[in-house]
């Protein structure tokens, strides 16, 4: 387990030396200060609109995230050969793929939680209390969710696709689903993305989500993971490197 958390570590290490982080971060930041200097539609009106820019904001620049650390993972250790190293300590080819896993679920959550965070400021500073608090905590922890199923989904695809290919084909895969819905040639077959995704409840302070439906979503995403991640396990060990 050890070996595991070493792994998981030297991928949260990442997240801190590139640049793309803090670029993002910065982005939303300018994103939240421009949106804020609107004014249209009455304040109730407004106050929607506002919600809806940032916290979209918020979902779409944590995917990327989960997804670009996700994609390149495997590869450049592969190209760098730094898996020979890994593998020789020993540690499993399960054990490899649960630790990357593991260090870019870390990555996706720490950046949730500081986009999370400047969203929440915002909130506090416009002094907009409309939406309750509980369903803020929902759309953060289904969001959280959902990073932990795209990046085990990508994490599989990079057995397979280089990483810009990879990068494209996730974030595909996520839009199509939260964008186009059933509208998709056979999306009853596919993961459903959508599901974690309750943005539109947020924005105009809907009923909170029953507790059995979160642990409902808590379950599927944790079978899917768990499901990609056995897949990637049962390709990668009989990859020759």
């Amino acid at each position: 387990m050890k070996k595991i958390l070493a792994i998981a570590g030297n991928v949260i290490k990442e997240l801190f030396r590139r640049k793309d982080f803090y670029f993002i971060l910065t982005l939303l930041v300018a994103i939240v200060v421009y949106a804020g200097s609107f004014s249209f539609g009455g304040e109730k009106d407004f106050s929607r609109y506002y919600k809806e820019i940032v916290l979209s904001m918020v979902y779409i620049f944590s995917v990327i995230i989960a997804v670009s650390f996700a994609a390149r993972e495997i590869p450049q250790e592969i190209e760098s050969k730094n898996i020979y190293p890994l593998l020789a300590k020993p540690i499993g080819r399960g054990g490899f793929i649960f630790g990357k896993f593991l260090g870019t679920a870390f990555i996706s959550i720490i950046s949730l939680s500081l986009f999370y965070f400047v969203f929440i400021v915002s909130l506090l500073l416009r002094k907009d209390f409309s939406t309750p608090w509980v369903m803020l905590f929902e759309g953060y922890y289904l969001q959280a969710l959902l990073l932990l199923f795209i990046s085990s989904i990508t994490i599989f695809l990079s057995l397979f696709l280089t990483p810009s290919a990879n990068i494209s084909v996730s974030l595909l895969l996520y839009f199509s689903s939260s964008w186009f819905g059933i509208t998709v040639p056979g999306y009853i077959f596919l993961p459903h993305m959508e599901l974690f995704d309750i943005k539109e409840k947020i924005i105009h302070t809907q009923d909170i989500i029953p507790g059995w439906i979160i642990l409902f979503l808590s379950v599927y995403a944790a079978c899917y993971a768990l499901l990609f991640l056995y897949a990637s396990y049962l390709v990668f060990r009989k990859r020759d490197l």
